[in-house]
């Protein structure tokens, strides 16, 4: 769940999500230690709000989050104290997630943020009224609850045994994240594939139309050289162009400050490029 800005009603809609999914844990700035043994203990719906304060630098939460995507593979390995030794020990880290946060797309990595359906949000214009949550019925979401509750009992293995079309529009990655929705769907009935399926083509085709950061990196490098008729360039005059642009993220991209060489270095080094010492011409 991700917006441009605050008071867009991210954190509401993480509680609405909390109050409908299965063993709720709030768990904003928990530790990933704490999070992988949560998981496996308590197979919770873990909701972190407010994760673009924090998880960006977390690289082990990150890592918990993209393992956890896939059943087969939802494993990370931690070594746990026995007595007076430590002895290897596997825990499953497989369960939703649910993340909300400013510009998450600039705090998320790009595997990240591809194993999530994302949902952007703005603010509501002038002329758009809303009823507010806080006038809510709370047997409105319990009722819900106990409904989906009572579905997942009943009709398990029939959405385990599910094989929903999947439309071709959608990448491999979007399929992949989409194909259990579709499978609840198809279990409920008509009326719901036709819904999923055009939030599905509707909020992909949304995401996807950005590149991703690291073709944003090079597109526009490579438009800076061919504006300045160049084939070598100084580290600093490149983040110097790359910063001129302030509708390009790199103006803001380090905590709101413009990009440092080393996370230039960085994001180009996944590429195999790397900075040299030349001799620029004068």
């Amino acid at each position: 769940i991700t917006a441009p800005e605050k008071s867009c009603g991210k954190s509401q809609l993480l509680e609405v999500c909390g109050r409908l999914v299965a063993h709720p844990l709030p768990a904003a700035s928990s530790s990933a230690s704490f999070l992988f043994r949560a998981v496996e203990a308590w197979k919770p719906t873990i909701l972190i709000d407010e994760a673009d304060t924090f998880i960006r630098e977390n690289e082990e939460l990150k890592g918990l989050v993209n393992a956890g995507h896939t059943r087969a593979n939802a494993y990370v390995g931690r070594t746990v104290a026995v007595g007076d030794s430590h002895v290897p020990k596997m825990f499953c880290v497989w369960g939703a997630k649910a993340f909300a946060g400013i510009a998450l797309e600039k705090h998320l990595p790009d595997a990240t943020m591809s194993r999530g359906i994302v949902i952007k949000l703005r603010r509501k214009l002038p002329d758009e009224k809303v009823s507010r949550l806080r006038h809510a019925d709370k047997k409105l979401f319990t009722g819900i609850a106990a409904k989906l509750a009572r579905f997942a009992d009943d009709d398990s293995e029939k959405v385990r045994s599910a094989r929903p079309a999947l439309p071709e529009a959608l990448n491999d990655r979007d399929q992949d994240n989409w194909e259990p929705l579709l499978a609840i769907a198809q279990c409920a009935g008509p009326a719901w594939v036709e819904c999923a399926t055009a939030a599905a083509l509707k909020l992909s085709s949304a995401n996807e139309t950005s590149a991703s950061t690291g073709n944003q990196l090079l597109a526009d490098i490579k438009h800076i050289f061919e504006r300045k008729r160049v084939l070598k360039i100084s580290t600093a005059e490149l983040i110097e162009g790359l910063v001129a642009d302030v509708e390009r993220p790199w103006a803001t991209y380090n905590h709101s400050k413009q990009l440092s060489p080393s996370q230039l270095a960085k994001l180009l080094g996944a590429y195999g490029i790397k900075s040299k010492t030349v001799r620029l011409s004068k």
